[in-house]
């Protein structure tokens, strides 16, 4: 029992580092580009929350409120590698930060899919239709997965109340952000995470070979 308590455990406090790791390398090895943007969105929002920690530790001077000495707590709560005489700071949560900015950027990704329907193709359309369900049940089912992990780590007691509402508003806004930013770097290609979006664009999935020859006069 208290074997699969510590695995149990493990994967909760790694949650946010395996999500983003596994979107790097599954995005390389398969060529998902939109899945190698996010990781990479996840890693400025763990340097985003860093250095607002450290402004409130350092430059606000709320070290009391916001770190917590000891090695234990560094070892049961950290998501990275923080040496023995070091400080854990709660506030904002890395934890919290990072893991909401991976729900924020799939459910605005899912409420897209969603809503978009492209104008060539009947609103009452199968396809239109399992798209339109994939999007619901990917929100529902992101926001339900974070509620289930979030209760137990602040029960942890590695968060404070502060330390989750900070970064609730830092890991949402930027994960919203982030997908707006590469939307508009390239829409429904980029951003897309689902990698449903690009079926919509005319002639982008195509089953038949082209080729192109030059014409001959006979």
């Amino acid at each position: 029992m208290s074997t699969t308590v510590e695995l149990l455990g493990g994967i909760l406090r790694f949650f946010p580092n395996t999500i983003l790791i596994t979107l790097f390398v599954l995005g390389i090895t398969t060529g998902k580009v939109a899945w190698i943007l996010v990781a990479v969105g996840g890693l400025l929002v763990a340097i985003l929350t860093l250095l607002i920690q450290y402004l409130f530790s350092k430059g606000l001077g709320l070290g009391p409120l916001s770190d917590r000495p000891g090695a234990a707590i560094m070892e049961a709560c950290s998501l990275i590698p923080i040496a023995s005489n070091a400080t854990y700071s709660a506030i904002p949560s890395l934890w919290i930060a990072m893991s909401s900015f991976f729900v924020a950027y799939i459910f605005t990704n899912a409420t897209n899919i969603y809503t978009q329907t492209p104008a060539r193709i009947n609103k009452d359309k199968i396809a239109v239709q399992q798209r339109k369900g994939a999007g619901l049940i990917s929100m529902f089912a992101v926001v339900l997965l974070f509620v289930f992990l979030i209760v137990p780590r602040y029960w942890t007691n590695c968060e404070t109340r502060w330390g989750v509402i900070l970064g609730l508003l830092v890991g949402c806004g930027f994960g919203t952000g982030w997908w707006y930013i590469l939307n508009a770097c390239g829409p429904d290609v980029y951003p897309d995470i689902h990698g449903v979006m690009i079926g919509l664009k005319p002639g982008a999935l195509r089953t038949n070979p082209i080729a192109c020859a030059p014409a001959t006069k006979k």
